[in-house]
Formats: C-alpha cells, sequence, structure tokens
C-alpha cells in the first residue's frame, strides 16, 4: 500500500483513511475493466485520468503513474507502446489485489 499520506495524521483520521485506500483498491478491478473495455480512446483516456487522480490522493504512486502514462499514450500513434503501458498498469494493479 501507498506510504506517507498518513504519517502525520491522528490515528482516527488515519484509521479512516486506511478505509477508504482498501475501498480504493477493492474497486481497482471494475476501474481496470472500465479501462480495458473502454470503447473508444477518449472514453479510455478519461477513465485513466480519473484512476491516475485518485490513486495519487490514495497514496498509490506508482497506479497513478502507470495510468498517466498510459494516458499520455491513449491517444497517439503507438498501439504497441499503448497495449505494453496497459499491461504494466494490469500488473501494478493486480500486485495491489494479492493478500
Amino acid at each position: 500500500m501507498g506510504a506517507a499520506p498518513t504519517d502525520d495524521l491522528p490515528s482516527e483520521t488515519r484509521a479512516q483513511f486506511m478505509v477508504l485506500q482498501r475501498r480504493f483498491v477493492a474497486g481497482l478491478p471494475l476501474r481496470w475493466l472500465e479501462i480495458r473495455d473502454a470503447p473508444d480512446s477518449l472514453s479510455m483516456r478519461s477513465a485513466l485520468h480519473r484512476l491516475c487522480g485518485s490513486a495519487g490522493s490514495y497514496g498509490f504512486e506508482r497506479i497513478g503513474q502507470c495510468a498517466r502514462a498510459a494516458e499520455a499514450l491513449a491517444s497517439g500513434e503507438s498501439a504497441a507502446a499503448l497495449a505494453q503501458a496497459l499491461r504494466v498498469l494490469e500488473t501494478e494493479i493486480g500486485l495491489l489485489q494479492q493478500p
């Protein structure tokens, strides 16, 4: 999980934030399906953009970076580069799903 965003919070607030982090992680499979099954590049970019922002807010910088990289490629010319970026994102999401 992400580290530092809770370090300076009171323990009760930290506990509440951790609940939100767990909800975020639990929702990642649905977010991934939204990205993977997007009907067009605009929908995909939008889903990736939302994931990028929320991942950073919850302390999951690596997910945010992967989503940002894929978002930048989603409207470009290289389908192969986008596919690779999406594989990396899927892998990172999978790692968070492991117990």
